[in-house]
Order: C-alpha cells, then sequence, then structure tokens
C-alpha cells in the first residue's frame, strides 16, 4: 500500500501538483467536495470565431497552452483518485471549454458563474456567495462533489482571493457563511 502511495505522489509531482500539499487538498476535495476553480489561461477571443464548445459564449477562450494544462490537470486529478464530480460553469468559453477538458464528469452550465459588469459587483458577489452557500447544502444531501468553474473577477468578489488560472478554491459553507479549506493547483 505504501508503494501505491509513493507512486501516486511521483505521478503527481510529474504532471505539475505539489505533492507535500497535494494529498491534504485532494483528500479536502474528495471529502468535503466544494470548490471554486478559475478557468484555464485564455485570451479574447477574435471576432466572428467558432465557439470550440458549441453554445458557449465565445467572450473568450482558452490558449493553446491552457487547454493542453487543463487536459494535464483533469488526468491528474483522476489520476489521484478524485470520484467524478459535477462541473458547474458559466457560459463563456474560457470556462467552458476548461470544464470539458478537465473530463471529471457531468458540465452544467450556470448562469450564476456568469462574468458580471463592475458596476454589478457587490450585488453579484453576494448573489453568488449565497449560490454557493446553497449548493454546499445540495452537495450534503448526497449530490455528490462539486466544482464551479468561473472567473477571477467573481472568485475575487466572493472569496477576496486572486486565483490562478486552474486553480481550485477549496470551500466550506456553514450557516450561511463560506470559509476557505485549503487551495490546489498545478506548478
Amino acid at each position: 500500500m505504501r508503494i501505491i502511495g509513493l507512486l501516486l505522489l511521483l505521478l503527481l509531482a510529474l504532471v505539475g501538483v505539489p505533492p507535500a500539499r497535494a494529498d491534504h487538498e485532494l483528500s479536502l476535495l474528495r471529502e468535503r467536495g466544494l470548490a471554486l476553480m478559475r478557468h484555464g489561461g485564455a485570451i479574447p477571443a477574435p471576432p466572428g470565431a467558432t465557439p470550440p464548445v458549441p453554445g458557449c459564449d465565445p467572450g473568450a477562450v482558452l490558449t493553446e497552452m491552457g487547454r493542453e494544462e487543463m487536459r494535464r490537470w483533469g488526468a491528474a486529478l483522476r489520476s489521484a483518485g478524485l470520484p467524478p464530480v459535477t462541473l458547474l460553469t458559466s457560459h463563456q468559453c474560457s470556462a467552458w471549454e476548461t470544464a470539458v477538458l478537465l473530463d471529471l464528469g457531468p458540465v452544467v452550465t450556470d448562469p450564476a458563474l456568469d462574468p458580471w459588469d463592475r458596476a454589478e459587483g457587490a450585488t453579484r458577489g453576494e448573489q453568488l456567495r449565497q449560490h454557493v452557500v446553497a449548493l454546499e447544502g445540495a452537495r450534503r444531501q448526497g449530490a455528490g462533489p462539486v466544482i464551479m468553474i468561473t472567473h477571477r473577477a467573481n472568485i475575487l468578489a466572493v472569496t477576496g482571493i486572486e486565483a490562478s488560472h486552474g486553480e481550485l478554491l477549496l470551500l466550506r459553507a456553514d450557516r450561511g457563511s463560506l470559509g476557505l479549506l485549503g487551495r490546489l493547483q498545478m506548478e
């Protein structure tokens, strides 16, 4: 059993997950199963671009490097034993494509995760915070792990944290409050 654990840590190191933190954070993700994630590295889509995922809003799309990183990140999470999760995503192609490339479970669009204007920041940030708290309640009722893929400004408004591309913020939602349990990202 010890050899399997060492092989898992070696695999995670090879795909870019820091081994010392990865074991604890992955355990939190498996057990607590609620995370906000910033989409992979993206650029504004050229005018008239065909959406990489049918139906998404092509305001921004992943770069080739962003695509490759999200494929590797999904493979690392699956190899680490992450059970299938529900991936909630905004309608923007950068987030939707991230969810599809992670290949961790079903992808469902969620308008609460869409980007918003700065003028809406405080109101929409509070609405998203309440949405995350409600999702934790549903997850506890047997909905399984949930990863919400959204955008920098949304995550900043809800958590006060400037998340990196592809970073997972592991959350705890109790009695209407939201707390950070840990952070998980590729290196």
